[in-house]
């Protein structure tokens, strides 16, 4: 019974041997030539969490038997198994389940973490867009720089926004958002507000319309508009707010310059152009007020003074602005001739004459020769009660200006000697032209007097004259 034990064991445990020889190796299945596409045969793998069948994977490259892991303690009876080489054909990777149920195999990847909003890169500049330029632009916004939308396009009016905002705070003004900028930004405070420069508002254009300011007018307007000729540079002196011949003259002046015609009235049309900008200067004054002048003064106004006489006649020496004798004499003549008091001291009513268009000017008048006694006619004694003493003539000069001097019986010179020319070209007299008022030229003077329905006393004066030389007509006209 014993020995029948001993033998059942050898016999399993050759068995055991004969299977540990063998690899544990086991035939598959014979399958149909229909299912066989080649040497390698891929199966479908059955998902155990679904039931349902899967693509097998690739087949892999059969590892040898030394890749192998053991274990020992996997196996019965702690045998350590070396499975042949080549004993499998094909080796397939299985995904691990997944720990939920309804999932499919596969790694599993952790749900992403939502972070920060990321920081630009660079610089914000024109062109740009996005959320932080949409945040930027709220910045802006809140802080005063930005007026046009929020839209989160970088345009020419957030690129405007930037600098005034890099400008105020002492950043490079270059209009792009970089660290420094968004730093300054992000620091502001919302009650900032930019700098701006306020534009003044032009002074409203006054209104000229009928307003005419003339010669004898006075007040502000006059004073203003002197003070707007000075400017300019067409009178000279101070205003005195009394519209006189001086500021009449510069009125002209700028007339000529700046309008289309010059009557010395300051009208609507003159005082438009007067307050313009486009008011054209100029460097040669037309007057002098509000000032007296006097020997022993100097300047610019002094040398205008001059220039003016020296213009008119009176003045021959230099025009230096030196008020001495020379400059005296000259005003005291110029006074003279324009019925002014000759006291030589240039004052408002001198200047204000002087500088007017009814100024009288002076030529000196040529030295007339004496005539010899051999050519002297026999004077002819007045019909009156007086006769004239014999051989007493006075001699007449011509009148300065465009006035006539009065030419009696007794009188000789050129202006005589002119009206006998002229009394024989018209027929009236037929004497000797020699410029000696005597009976003939009294005679001569009557008959053009009658002729022309002047009075007639045979002495010429300004009337008669006028009527002689220019016709009948009324002086002016």
């Amino acid at each position: 019974m014993k020995q029948r034990r001993l033998l059942l064991a050898l016999i399993a445990m050759l068995a055991l041997f004969a299977l540990v020889l063998s690899g544990c190796y086991v035939a598959p299945d014979d399958v149909s030539t229909s299912q066989q596409t080649g040497d390698n045969l891929n199966f479908p793998t059955l998902n155990p969490a679904t039931a349902a069948p899967t693509s097998a994977p690739a087949p892999t490259q059969t590892p040898s038997a030394q890749q192998l892991p053991t274990n020992p303690t996997s196996t019965p009876d702690n045998v350590t198994v070396n499975l042949p080489t080549g004993a499998i054909n094909n080796w397939t990777t299985i995904a691990p389940l997944a720990t939920q149920a309804g999932s499919t195999a596969g790694p599993v990847t952790p749900p992403p973490t939502k972070g920060p909003s990321p920081t630009p890169q660079g610089s914000l500049k024109l062109g740009s867009t996005g959320q932080e330029v949409r945040q930027i632009q709220q910045k802006l916004k809140d802080l005063g720089f930005l007026k046009g939308s929020v839209d989160g396009d970088f345009g020419e009016a957030t690129e405007k926004a930037v600098k005034a905002f890099q400008k105020q705070y002492g950043l490079t003004v270059d209009g792009k958002v970089g660290q420094e900028t968004l730093a300054k930004l992000a620091g502001a405070r919302a009650t900032a507000k930019p700098a701006v420069t306020p534009t003044p508002k032009p002074s409203p254009t006054p209104s000229y319309a009928n307003v005419y300011l003339r010669k004898g007018n006075s007040g502000a307007q006059v004073r203003q508009l002197q003070n707007r000729l000075i400017t300019l540079g067409y009178l000279r002196g101070k205003a005195t707010g009394e519209f006189d011949d001086a500021t009449e003259s510069a009125v002209i002046a700028f007339q000529n310059r700046n309008t289309s015609y010059a009557d010395g009235v300051a009208g609507p049309e003159t005082l438009r152009a007067l307050y313009s900008s486009n008011a054209k200067k100029t460097s040669s004054p037309a007057g002098v007020i509000g000032t007296s002048l006097r020997e022993g003064d100097g300047g610019d106004d002094v040398r205008l003074l001059q220039e003016r006489l020296k213009r008119l006649g009176y003045y021959s020496g230099n025009v230096d602005g030196d008020f001495g004798a020379g400059t005296v004499n000259a005003v005291k003549a110029f006074q003279r001739q324009n019925g002014l008091t000759a006291d030589g001291v240039a004052g408002s009513g001198t200047l204000s004459r002087l500088f007017s268009s009814s100024a009288k000017s002076y030529t000196a008048p040529s030295p007339t020769p004496r005539p010899t006694p051999t050519r002297k006619p026999t004077p002819t004694p007045r019909a009156t009660s007086t006769p004239l003493p014999p051989n007493i003539y006075v001699l007449v000069t011509p009148a300065p200006g465009n006035d006539y001097a009065t030419l009696r019986r007794g009188m000789y010179g050129t202006p005589v000697q002119q009206m006998q020319e002229e009394l024989k070209k018209q027929g009236f007299y037929t004497g000797v032209t020699d410029g000696y008022f005597g009976e003939g030229t009294e005679n001569a003077v009557k008959a053009f007097q009658r002729s022309n329905g002047l009075y007639v006393d045979g002495a010429a004066g300004p009337a008669t004259l006028r009527v002689l030389y220019e016709g009948d007509f009324p002086y002016g006209s």
